[in-house]
């Protein structure tokens, strides 16, 4: 336990619920849990969801979502942010809008949820433009996959032949680092590769036999903002976060036929440490 003088980091994920448990809010929570820092939350989206396909998304309203914020910027000193299901342009410009009043400058991790596994769309539109010309540019990294590469530089997903490339493409149009994740790439490896203002450098792991896709980018990107808000860098925190979400895919266990959970409380990573 903690001596009562000492205060855990505070960390604020603002995105959609998952009654599933398996991303969203929820994997946030367990996540931040895991790395021992607490997590506040701000609901952008009631999903109804589950492993391999969305039913339904209900954005909360414009009110509900900036007094969540609201209050949390008021009452808390927050070391670290991270969004992902924003899902409107009208959420993103009531994040924007209360960031510029607070004058928040807790590093913002952007996890740029566009497009489910299964397909499904998660990001009107409208939604899209906001995103290049706003919150990824003020982001301290942005963490896409191979399908959110494509749409933020206007191309095919299977145009993209060269991730190291990719990567520095997304660096050099939005001037901010960012980590291309490679669990979509076919390789024998999962690479990603981060891309700041000191070059290009990449994270490797061997694929897991076990291959759950649900939840597993909210759960690095929430691992990542965590470690940010304990102190350690950005290569740093990746590099912890590498380790943790390939051994929570390692350990993941079968909650539906076909679909396996990422197990948050992976023992052999040491997220605390």
């Amino acid at each position: 336990m903690l001596p009562p003088s000492q205060s855990k980091p505070i960390v604020l994920s603002i995105a959609g619920s998952d009654p599933s448990g398996g991303a969203g809010i929820q994997a946030d929570i367990k996540t931040f849990h895991s790395f021992g820092v607490h997590g506040l939350t701000a609901i952008t989206c009631v999903t109804s969801q589950v492993p391999g396909k969305v039913l339904n998304i209900e954005p909360v309203s414009i009110s509900a979502l900036k007094t969540q914020v609201d209050v949390l910027f008021s009452e808390y000193k927050i070391s670290a942010i991270k969004t992902g299901l924003l899902f409107s342009s009208d959420l993103i410009k009531v994040l924007l809008s209360s960031l510029d009043n607070y004058h928040i400058q807790a590093p913002l991790v952007v996890d740029p949820v566009m497009v489910s596994t299964s397909g499904s769309q998660l990001l009107n539109r409208d939604a899209l433009a906001l995103y290049i010309e706003e919150l990824i540019p003020r982001s301290t990294l942005y963490t896409p996959n191979l399908s959110e590469a494509a749409i933020l530089l206007g191309i095919e997903s299977e145009d993209i032949k060269n991730p190291s490339e990719c990567a520095n493409l997304l660096y050099e149009k939005y001037k901010t680092s960012v980590l291309l994740k490679g669990g979509h790439f076919k390789s024998t490896d999962a690479t990603d590769f981060l891309v700041d203002d000191s070059g290009i450098k990449n994270f490797s792991k061997p694929f897991s036999k076990k291959t759950p896709a649900h939840g597993t980018g909210c759960t690095y990107s929430a691992s990542i903002c965590a470690c940010m808000a304990k102190g350690l860098n950005l290569h740093d925190s990746i590099l912890k976060s590498k380790d943790y979400i390939t051994q929570a895919i390692a350990q993941s266990f079968e909650l539906t036929s076909g679909h396996f959970s990422l197990n948050h409380d992976t023992s052999d990573s040491n997220p605390r440490q």
